[in-house]
C-alpha cells in the first residue's frame, strides 16, 4: 500500500500535531462566528453611516442588526412606549432632543431624552383622567402634560423638575 493511504486513515488529531510541528506553521486567534437570532445565519460586521454595526448575511430577507460593542454583536437596549408598549424611538427637533412612540399618529406619546434614554420620570397621577402625567418641552420650558393626549389636555408648570400642583379652591 502506498504511505497515503495509511496517512488517510490517521485520526484529524494527528494531522493538526503534524501542522503544529512545522518550523513556519503559525497559529492565531480563531475567528468567532455569531449566529443571528432571527434565521440562524451568520452576523457580519459591516461599516454604515454611523459607523461599524452588525448584519444578518441573508440581508434582504432577514433584517436582523446589533450594534458593534468592543468586535462584539450587542443588541440595541429597547425602550417601550408606557401608553401603548410599541417601541419609543429617539428624535429630534432643533435642538430639543426626546423619545417619541413608533405609533405615531395612532400614539401621540413623549418622553424627555435622560442622556441617551428615555427619562425614568416618577409616575404622577392625572387628575382629569386617571392615567398620568410626564415632563415635555415647549418652546416657553419645561411642563407636565398628560401621557394621553390628545385625549386628555391636563397640563401642570413645572417646578424644578417636578409638577406643580394647583390648590384646590
Amino acid at each position: 500500500m502506498p504511505k497515503d493511504s495509511k496517512t488517510s486513515h490517521l485520526p484529524s488529531s494527528h494531522w493538526e500535531q503534524e501542522f503544529l510541528n512545522q518550523d513556519d506553521a503559525k497559529v492565531t486567534v480563531a475567528q468567532i462566528r455569531y449566529r443571528c437570532p432571527k434565521c440562524q445565519s451568520l452576523l457580519r460586521q459591516k461599516q454604515g453611516a454611523n459607523g461599524v454595526f452588525w448584519g444578518c448575511e441573508s440581508y434582504p430577507n432577514c433584517d436582523y442588526t446589533a450594534n458593534d460593542q468592543e468586535g462584539k454583536p450587542v443588541r440595541a437596549k429597547r425602550y417601550l412606549c408606557p401608553a401603548c408598549q410599541s417601541p419609543l424611538r429617539k428624535r429630534q427637533f432643533k435642538d430639543n432632543v426626546f423619545w417619541g412612540c413608533s405609533n405615531y399618529p395612532d400614539c401621540k406619546v413623549t418622553v424627555e431624552d435622560d442622556e441617551g434614554a428615555p427619562s425614568a420620570t416618577k409616575k404622577y397621577p392625572c387628575r382629569a383622567c386617571g392615567h398620568y402625567l410626564v415632563r415635555k418641552k415647549s418652546k416657553n420650558g419645561y411642563f407636565w402634560g398628560c401621557i394621553t393626549y390628545p385625549k386628555c389636555t391636563h397640563t401642570l408648570n413645572d417646578d424644578k423638575g417636578l409638577p406643580e400642583l394647583r390648590k384646590k379652591r
